[in-house]
């Protein structure tokens, strides 16, 4: 299952300054045992009923010069652009995700339209919900001085370069988290780790248990199964590794766990049950992507044909 399984990355971009920062960022997945790069974009074509003329020349030649600079990295390079009209995004990134067989997806999230994307959605949000593949989110967020508002700046929350240094693993027990800890696994396994935090949140459904003895119990089994997974990392982080029981919200939680322990990416699996529920009302998984400031790792259920 883990074999390779981050060679071929699809990275996602829509040509504005945030690509810029994500191309940036591409040199330093190398650390994830990345060697060959797809660039695509998606440039939807609004329906006109007069004849008119669209070009992508723009498009491709600044693709040409991403290009350039990843081979020059070292990378083995194509790019895509998928045009036509009406394109929808999210679904075309995923096509060509198929079709040019790659084994992970990478895209910005981009900060300063996050109450935006809580209302309508984002083209980040729905490729994190429908994506069969594991999705890399790089965090984009907006800077400016408070006398010069209009000179905004987007830059990178945290660069990509620092993503494996400390991973903070997020689990509810479920078959779905057990597979994000097989990613956590490979990637510490081969020594590309330092520490690794492993979080549960007792969620608020445990305030059921009135009885502070079996509030006390459940929560010492759940310390013993985290314990039983920090002992299946390998030697370098098992005994650097942390186990971390809260209760609350997950999301805020987890997200509030990684600000405080200075984690560098989270790693987290979607939820394995009600893809539909999930998509209309979100789920943990698409919480934390979206208040999140560090990058993200979302390892998705695995899904039926």
């Amino acid at each position: 299952m883990m074999k390779d399984q981050f060679k071929h990355a699809i990275v996602a971009l829509d040509l504005s300054e945030a690509s810029d920062l994500i191309i940036d960022c591409v040199p330093h997945l190398k650390k994830f045992g990345t060697e060959k790069v797809t660039l695509v974009v998606v440039v939807p074509i609004p329906y006109s009923s007069g004849r008119t003329e669209f070009s992508t020349d723009e498009h491709r030649q600044k693709l040409k010069e991403y290009k350039k600079r990843l081979e020059d990295k070292g990378f083995e390079v194509r790019f895509e652009i998928r045009s036509g009209v009406h394109f929808y995004p999210p679904t075309e990134i995923l096509t060509e995700a198929e079709e040019c067989g790659a084994d992970y997806v990478v895209i910005a999230n981009r900060g300063h339209s996050k109450v935006q994307e809580m209302l309508l959605g984002s083209t980040a949000t729905e490729v994190l919900q429908r994506s069969p593949l594991p999705v890399y989110l790089i965090n984009v967020e907006v800077k400016w001085n408070d006398d010069d508002i209009d000179n905004r700046k987007l830059v990178l929350s945290q660069s990509a370069e620092k993503s494996l240094k400390h991973i903070m693993y997020a689990t509810d027990f479920s078959e779905t988290a057990d597979r994000a800890f097989e990613v956590v696994k490979y990637f510490e396994g081969k020594g590309l780790v330092e520490k690794v935090s492993i979080i549960h949140v007792q969620g608020h459904h445990y305030m059921a248990l009135s009885d502070p003895a079996t509030f006390e119990d459940v929560t010492q089994k759940n310390r013993e199964q985290l314990d039983i997974m920090r002992n299946q990392l390998s030697d370098h982080t098992r005994e650097n590794a942390e186990i971390i029981v809260t209760f609350g919200t997950p999301a805020k939680e987890i997200v509030t766990a990684a600000e405080d322990n200075n984690a560098t990416m989270l790693m987290i699996g979607s939820q394995g049950r009600g893809f539909m529920e999930k998509f209309f009302i979100g789920g943990v998984s698409s919480q934390i992507t979206r208040i999140s400031s560090i990058p993200v790792m979302l390892i998705p259920a695995e899904r039926e044909d």
